[in-house]
């Protein structure tokens, strides 16, 4: 399909981008990070009066502190897309950052140039702003060509609590044709966006070993007795090891090596590994080597439909300054598990279980607070091939990929609502997580710019 520019919104965008850069700064300014509860909901309010002020009709629900805002447009469209968004953000406690997070202060990045730099600059306060102004740019200029109903959480780094209850009670006014997240798609700003087809599943994970029949101290001890008493932070070390193989890839029976893959996947690889920069890209993650030397479509299929168990922290002992000679009386490992398509959580949790007994660890437990599984879209779904079309009509062939390696809770649209969904957008930005987190100026534009186009090819169909 082709589809013309929304050149009048596009027009209004560039007429209005001072303000709207202002606003983005002063939702970058909110600390709205998910593991601090009080700082949630001024944001969620913040976020309330602008979506009302854009028409919309806005409801709370779910947790009081960190609510799920539910904005809708209906403007009596033929078709309605279901939105997700996420006000949310991660700490940044222990990082060094340049500048102060949640300053905003605007400066020339080494990577993307003049850019915003802020915790949830990248992700994903910078996306969700890009589909607010470009909602706007739509309703001033003739008005939105669909229906919206637009989910934004408060919960998604602390894995979407309070969600998938939101999306199972609410099948009825959720009902859409399809459902789309904005993102950034263009690592480089001059070169092929990337329509991504799925994305990984995931499960926070706390392992602990204490003291007890199995052995170790029920109070610390002195590390003299290392020869005769067991350490329980040994002992997790041990147990979490015995969980991959030399080159810490997931080795556990009930747990696939690769994920479910679709006709056609190995053919995106094919594409994907002709235009990889391994070079470039080990220097924008800021490392050295991968972990095994691999050819390229072997390690961008790992990448992609690969489980993979991380240890996020470890904590035992004493962890200040100087010697302190003890055995400690317990240890702790936070981590998470990224889940490959056809993998679900249950039966991955009982798989680890079973695992972690045969291999004489049934002393070390396991719990799980959060947790979902992987999502997948097929290239010709309508909203993908909308999604494309746009990409197009701003003059960029894109770069199909059949999976990303994080995790976002679709699963909510294909497997909950029975939607196919895709997620995109021009522009560029980094660091997510990370300090010094960042979006480029001129990627926020461009992002903004095609959501309107996006919105338009939707309807359009």
């Amino acid at each position: 399909m082709s589809v013309s520019l929304p050149t009048a919104a596009h027009a209004y965008l560039d007429a209005h981008w001072e303000l709207d850069l202002a606003r983005t700064r002063e939702l970058l300014r909110q600390q709205s990070i998910s593991a601090l509860p009080t700082s949630l909901r001024p944001t969620a309010d913040l976020l309330k009066r602008w979506l009302e002020a854009e028409g919309a009709a806005v409801s709370y629900h779910g947790d009081e502190q960190r609510p799920i805002v539910f904005a809708e447009w209906q403007i009596g469209a033929p078709k309605t897309l279901l939105v997700y968004g996420m006000y949310d953000v991660q700490p940044v406690l222990g990082q060094k950052w340049t500048t102060p997070p949640f300053v905003c202060r605007i400066w020339n990045h080494p990577e993307g140039g003049l850019s915003l730099v802020a915790r949830g600059a990248c992700n994903s306060k910078g996306p969700l702003m890009a589909f607010l102004h470009a909602v706007a740019a739509l309703r001033a200029t003739g008005g939105l060509p669909v229906n919206i109903k637009w989910t934004i959480e408060g919960e998604e780094e602390i894995g979407s609590l309070h969600l998938p209850e939101f999306y199972a009670t609410h099948r009825e006014r959720l009902a859409a044709d399809a459902a789309f997240e904005a993102f950034w798609s263009q690592p480089d700003p001059q070169g092929a966006p990337r329509v991504t087809l799925g994305t990984k599943g995931v499960v926070g994970l706390e392992f602990t070993c204490r003291a007890g029949e199995w052995g170790g101290p029920r109070e610390v001890i002195h590390s003299s007795y290392g020869t005769l008493v067991s350490s329980p932070a040994w002992r997790l070390v041990q147990a979490l090891s015995s969980l991959v193989d030399a080159h810490q890839n997931l080795r556990v029976d009930g747990i696939p090596a690769l994920g479910a893959q679709l006709a056609g996947d190995a053919e995106l690889l094919a594409v994907q590994a002709a235009t990889f920069q391994a070079q470039t890209y080990l220097r924008q993650l800021g490392v050295t080597r991968f972990k095994e030397d691999l050819p390229t479509d072997e390690l961008l299929r790992r990448h992609a439909f690969a489980p993979v168990l991380n240890i996020n922290g470890l904590e035992s002992g004493y962890q200040g300054q100087g010697s302190h000679t003890i055995i400690p009386n317990s240890a702790r490992a936070l981590c998470d598990l990224r889940m490959a398509p056809g993998m679900q959580v249950e039966p991955t949790l009982a798989a680890l279980r079973r695992h972690l007994d045969a291999h004489g660890f049934p002393e070390v437990e396991f719990k799980s607070d959060s947790g979902y599984g992987a999502a997948r879209t097929p290239v010709t779904a309508p909203v993908v091939q909308a999604l494309i079309a746009s990409y197009r009509a701003h003059g960029f062939e894109p770069l199909v990929r059949p999976m990303e390696a994080s995790a976002t809770p679709y699963y909510l649209y294909t497997d909950v609502l029975g939607l196919d969904f895709a997620w995109g957008g021009l522009g560029n930005a980094g660091g997510s997580h990370g300090p010094d987190e960042w979006c480029s100026i001129a990627g926020l534009k461009a992002l903004t710019k095609s959501v309107a186009t996006f919105l338009t090819a939707f309807a359009a169909q």
